[in-house]
């Protein structure tokens, strides 16, 4: 019987620690010593990771309509997680406070041009990008997303865009 409580204990306290593992340590350390501005964003980062869209069109407008508001954050949210940590990596690099592009000219709307659906779990995505000043004629680029379904959600992977959009997007491939 004894052995039996001490497999348990141990059992217990392997599993309490491995989970401890994965919750970020500023999330569970006591209030007042922590940054409470990364201690949301990382809560945030960890909450888009179960909340999605569920067409592959929905996770284009998503990212398209981030481009428009100027929310990395936004178009973060429709990432898969190898996309994710990149996207984040480079915005670090940037030292980016995650606002993308500029206002003047500015990403002005989208249209889906494209959609090529592979099968039920991958599809591609093609965007036209508006950008314009308002004093001067708009200029249009293109997006091409490659996403994936990852559980109920569609994710997007891979992103190619023409080069004039990078000052919009923060995100080199």
């Amino acid at each position: 019987m004894r052995k039996l409580v001490v497999f348990l204990f141990l059992f217990v306290c392997l599993t309490l620690s491995a989970g401890a593992a994965s919750i970020p340590p500023e999330i569970t350390a006591q209030p007042g010593q922590v940054n409470p501005y990364k201690t949301r964003s990382e809560l945030l980062m960890d909450a888009s990771n179960y909340t999605g869209v569920v067409t592959p069109e929905q996770a284009a407008s998503v990212w398209a309509k981030g481009l428009e508001r100027r929310s990395a954050a936004m178009q973060y949210t429709v990432m898969t997680e190898k996309l994710k940590k990149k996207y984040a990596g480079q915005l670090d690099d940037l030292r980016s406070n995650w606002v993308t592009g500029m206002s003047s000219p500015s990403v002005q709307g989208h249209t889906i041009t494209k959609v090529k659906g592979t099968d039920d779990s991958h599809a591609e995505v093609s965007l036209k990008l508006e950008v314009a000043a308002t004093s001067s004629p708009s200029e249009f680029y293109n997006a091409r997303l490659w996403l994936v379904r990852e559980g109920e959600f569609w994710r997007i992977d891979r992103i190619w865009t023409d080069e004039e959009l990078y000052p919009y997007t923060l995100y080199r491939s």
